[in-house]
């Protein structure tokens, strides 16, 4: 089987000449292990956290040489635990590789794999709006944001696994949604999945753009990026509004201190003359609920699941790359490693 493993540690952001595509025998499951083909990898922007030498964020960092880590779609190939079934869906973190061994019994603090219903949508979709992307986006959203009906929530790196479903969400809750993405086929992407509007942050008169599709200002900002896309919102959030911060992936490959000049000060004079509230909700998902309602709203068809499908794994190096360097993938960005048997 294949696998990809960490051959360097990224400075800023990650190449493709990072990672090396591995030829290993298949594992042999011991006793209550599970044999799992994996179906899909997800290039999850977070696994950046665990690329630096040393460690930043408080992520576990990786070893050279060793498998990359990340959420992945498997079907169990063979098992010697009585909980899984050959032929079951799973979602795990089992990392990027064509095969893995589980030890259901020994998880780590994710828990054992998440079987999944196969019968609610395509398994794909666990690692997008019914997995992780889909419970941020809720959390970010319904619970963090508390966005309400009638108000205006715009989005950064809307295009995103959460921002598309944060976006979608905050349309069912009877918002008005503006979606900031690079490029014009991600502001297509957005407007067809039904965002009122969508500004490209690569035009050359992005400001002015942001500026017409808030005439009114912004009641949210669900920030996914930081660097100069939040600089230009903040002046046009309204006083009183709320910042879910999801992510700040333009200072994903960056230290503790960033290059200048020093936008802070204009940063805090926006945070005390409007009022703002600022909040992260990292590590706080929307849980089974979050899940149950993003499902009933695919069915209803008021939600769409936005998947960009990339074949093979030896491509995951360079999508993964792809990530931060600037890409046309809207929704979620998938590795197909392999068909359910």
């Amino acid at each position: 089987m294949k696998q990809v493993v960490l051959a360097a540690y990224a400075r800023g952001n990650p190449k493709a000449s990072d990672f090396r595509i591995e030829n290993v025998a298949v594992p042999v499951p011991g006793d209550r292990e599970i044999l799992l083909r994996v179906l899909y990898i997800a290039v999850d922007p977070l696994i950046r956290f665990s690329l630096d030498e040393t460690t930043l964020t408080g992520a576990t960092r990786m070893a050279l040489n060793t498998v990359m880590v990340g959420p992945t779609v498997a079907q169990v190939a063979a098992s010697n635990h009585p909980d899984y079934t050959a032929g079951d869906f799973v979602e795990g973190r089992t990392g990027w590789s064509e095969y893995a061994i589980v030890a259901p019994d020994k998880s780590d603090y994710r828990g054992p794999p998440r079987k999944i219903d196969a019968s609610l949508a395509p398994v794909s979709t666990a690692l997008g709006a019914l997995g992780g992307p889909g419970q941020t986006a809720y959390e970010g959203v319904v619970n963090t944001g508390r966005l309400k009906a009638g108000e205006t929530m715009v989005i950064s790196a809307a295009a995103g696994a959460v921002g598309s479903i944060a976006g979608q969400i905050g349309k069912v809750l009877g918002a008005r949604v503006v979606g900031i993405a690079g490029g014009a086929e991600k502001v297509r992407g957005l407007l067809d999945l039904g965002f009122d509007a969508a500004v490209d942050y690569k035009a050359p008169d992005f400001a002015e753009q942001l500026k017409a599709a808030l005439p009114e200002g912004a009641d949210v900002y669900f920030e996914n990026v930081g660097g100069a896309v939040t600089l230009a919102v903040m002046p046009l959030l309204k006083r009183g509004a709320r910042m879910p911060v999801c992510g700040y992936i333009a200072y994903y490959g960056v230290g503790m201190e960033g290059p200048g000049p020093d936008h802070l000060p204009g940063f805090y004079r926006h945070i005390m003359n409007k009022g703002l509230e600022i909040k992260s909700f990292a590590g706080m998902l929307a849980g089974q609920k979050g899940l149950q309602d993003i499902a009933a709203w695919i069915k209803e068809g008021k939600i769409r699941f936005a998947e960009s499908i990339v074949e093979g794994i030896d491509a995951a190096p360079e999508a993964f790359a792809s990530v931060f360097s600037g890409h046309a993938h809207v929704g979620k960005l998938l590795i197909k490693v392999g068909d359910p048997a």
